[in-house]
C-alpha cells in the first residue's frame, strides 16, 4: 500500500530533536516496516501559537500545497493518507480534502482535542481540527486522556483505537561501563557520584515551567551527593541555566542516539512534566534501566509504574518530588530494582513490536 504520511505540527526532518519528531519517524518506520511504501507527503508546518493574521497565512499556504500535491497524485494517488499529532494548534489542512479528493483513507494518529479551546483566538483551527477528526476512518490514541476527550467531544468510539506510546528499545546501550566513562570523559562527572540526568527542551511556556520546578527541587534537596547533566537547548536556556547555576552540567542539545548511548551510565532520570503528554524521553530512560523520579501529569502516570519503574509526585510539587528523589538517592538496591523493571515494563507494553501489531490491524480495517 503507499502511504502519504504528515506531521503538520513537526516534520520527521525538522532541524529540532524533540519528542514529537521522534514519535513521527518512529511511525515512519513502523509503517514501511510492515511493508507499505511510505512518503512524506509534505513538510508543511501548521503549528502556530495564537496569532489569527498566522492561521490564515498558514491556511493560504495549505490551499497552495493542496493543489500541488492533487495535481500530482492525479495519475497514481496514494492508497492512504496517515497524520501524526492533529490538534488546535496544528491543524490538518492537507489530509481531509486530499483524502475526499482521491476517495483514500484517512487516519490519524494521536489526535488530541480540548473543549476549553472551542472559543477565543483558537476557535477557527479548533473546529478544523475537529472536522479533521471527524473525517478519519481511524483515530489512534496515545493517552488515556486523549481518548476521553475524543469520545467528549462526540467522536465515534467505534473510530478510536488505543495506541499506548512506543519507543524502539533493541538498540539501546546497556552497558554502563563504557557509557559511564564517556560521561566523565566529556564532562568531568565523578564516577563514584550519582548521575541523574534530564533530558528537554528549553522553551518557554510548560518546559521552562518544569525548570523552575526543578530548580525548587534540587535547592530543596541540598544533597552534594548527586550530579546532574542537563540535555537539551532552546530559547530559554540563558534562563535555565541561570535557574540550575552551580547544580547541573550543560550538554546542549544532542540527537537521540547519542543520548540512547549514555543513558545507561546514568543513575537516576528527573522530570517535573508539567504538562506533559508522556514524555518519550521518560520512556527512553525506562528503556535504558534509568529509574525516573517524575510529576505526575496524566500521561506520565500512564508510562511510569509508580513505585515498581520509578517515583512520582504531584505535579509542581518540589518539594515531593525532592522527597522521591532523595530516596533513590539513599537506596542504590531500590534504584537498580527500579531500573531493572523499567526495562522490562517498556518491552512488554511499549515496544515498537507491541505497536506494529495495532498499527497492522488499524491498517487492515481501513475502509
Amino acid at each position: 500500500m503507499r502511504i502519504a504520511f504528515y506531521a503538520p505540527m513537526k516534520a520527521p526532518d525538522h532541524e529540532r530533536p524533540s519528542g514529537d519528531r521522534t514519535m513521527a519517524r518512529q511511525f515512519l518506520r513502523l509503517l514501511g516496516e510492515l511493508g507499505h511504501d511510505v512518503e512524506i507527503a509534505s513538510t508543511l508546518r501548521t503549528w502556530e501559537a495564537g496569532s489569527e493574521e498566522r492561521q490564515e497565512a498558514i491556511l493560504a499556504a495549505a490551499i497552495r500545497e493542496r493543489d500541488s500535491l492533487l495535481g500530482r497524485w492525479q495519475a497514481r494517488p496514494p492508497d492512504l493518507w496517515f497524520t501524526y499529532h492533529l490538534y488546535h494548534k496544528a491543524p490538518d489542512h492537507l489530509g481531509p480534502a486530499i483524502a475526499d479528493a482521491l476517495d483514500i483513507a484517512y487516519v490519524v494518529a494521536e489526535p488530541s482535542i480540548s473543549p476549553a479551546r472551542a472559543n477565543g483566538r483558537w476557535r477557527r483551527p479548533w473546529t478544523q481540527a475537529r472536522a479533521a477528526m471527524e473525517r478519519a476512518d481511524a483515530l489512534l490514541a496515545i493517552t488515556l486522556k486523549d481518548e476521553r476527550g475524543l469520545l467528549a467531544a462526540g467522536l465515534p468510539r467505534r473510530k478510536i483505537v488505543r495506541l499506548l506510546p512506543f519507543i524502539d528499545a533493541t538498540d539501546v546501550s546497556t552497558c554502563r561501563n563504557e557509557a559511564r566513562g564517556a560521561l566523565v570523559r566529556e564532562f568531568g562527572l565523578d564516577r563514584d557520584r550519582v548521575i541523574a540526568v534530564t533530558v528537554a527542551m528549553m522553551r518557554p511556556g510548560d518546559k521552562l515551567e518544569s525548570y523552575r520546578v526543578l530548580a525548587r527541587t534540587l535547592a530543596t534537596l541540598n544533597r552534594d551527593d548527586m550530579q546532574l547533566l542537563v540535555i537539551g537547548d532552546g530559547p530559554s536556556r540563558g534562563e535555565v541555566e541561570h535557574l540550575l547555576a552551580g547544580r547541573a552540567v550543560f550538554a546542549g542539545i544532542r540527537e537521540e542516539e547519542w543520548i540512547r548511548r549514555i543513558m545507561a551510565g546514568c543513575d537516576l532520570f528527573i522530570w517535573p512534566a508539567i504538562n506533559e503528554a508522556y514524555g518519550m524521553a521518560i520512556l527512553l530512560a525506562q528503556a535504558c534501566g534509568c529509574p525516573v523520579a517524575a510529576g505526575d501529569a496524566p500521561g506520565v502516570g500512564e508510562i511510569v509504574n509508580h513505585g515498581d519503574t520509578g517515583l512520582l509526585a504531584p505535579a509542581g510539587d518540589a518539594e515531593t518530588l525532592a522527597a522521591a528523589v532523595s530516596g533513590l538517592l539513599d537506596d542504590p538496591a531500590l534504584r537498580r530494582s527500579m531500573g531493572d523493571a523499567g526495562r522490562r515494563h517498556v518491552l512488554r507494553h511499549h515496544s515498537c513490536d507491541t505497536a506494529r501489531h495495532v498499527l497492522a490491524r488499524v491498517l487492515e480495517m481501513r475502509p
